[in-house]
């Protein structure tokens, strides 16, 4: 039940975007009752954080594998944020939350200790382990606060407008100067 009332909701997120979304939207695509929704999710903002979250936690399996394709530990690091952020501005659940017409939503849903960090956490957590081990990042880097990093970078740059956005090789060049020499060893 829970997936398809998310279903719904992201069918009416798309439709009347996030802050205009109602429950009972929710619970007439979903063809149940408004009750039954709120069974399930408290408010709107535990619909949203819950489909932020089924959105990523499906996309993890293929973003660890398109970056462990890249040989160096470096490459991983910016090839990997490239692909969240290139997936981030093609997602429409994200795009709305992020561009949305409630500016604190955003950073309620994503910010802080929040779901952000927790996602990028279960995303990069196998790949700094291993670069920790190989010696090729700093193993005085902790591994929570790499990820909460991480998860700042690429909110700021999911949440860019799309002509404040760098190409891919200016962004790679950015990230090569800026972010990698701050993780390797």
């Amino acid at each position: 039940m829970q997936a398809q009332l998310l279903d719904a909701a992201e069918d009416c997120f798309e439709r009347f975007g996030i802050a205009k979304t109602t429950m009972e939207d929710v619970a007439k695509a979903g063809g149940v009752s408004r009750a039954t929704v709120y069974r399930y999710f408290t408010d709107r903002e535990a619909l949203v954080l819950a489909s932020i979250t089924r959105r990523a936690r499906m996309n993890i399996p293929r973003a660890q594998a398109h970056i462990q394709r890249f040989p160096s530990f470096a490459e991983k690091l910016v090839e990997g944020l490239i692909y969240n952020v290139d997936r981030g501005h093609k997602d429409p659940v994200v795009q709305l939350l992020v561009t949305g017409d409630q500016p604190g939503l955003a950073a309620r849903i994503l910010g802080g200790e929040g779901v952000s960090h927790q996602l990028t956490y279960e995303l990069w957590k196998p790949i700094l382990e291993t670069a920790q081990r190989s010696g090729e990042m700093r193993a005085d880097l902790d591994l929570h606060e790499a990820a909460r990093w991480l998860a700042r970078i690429t909110t700021m740059m999911v949440s860019q407008e799309e002509g404040m956005r760098l190409a891919p090789e200016d962004l790679r060049r950015e990230l090569r100067t800026f972010l990698v020499p701050a993780f390797l060893a």
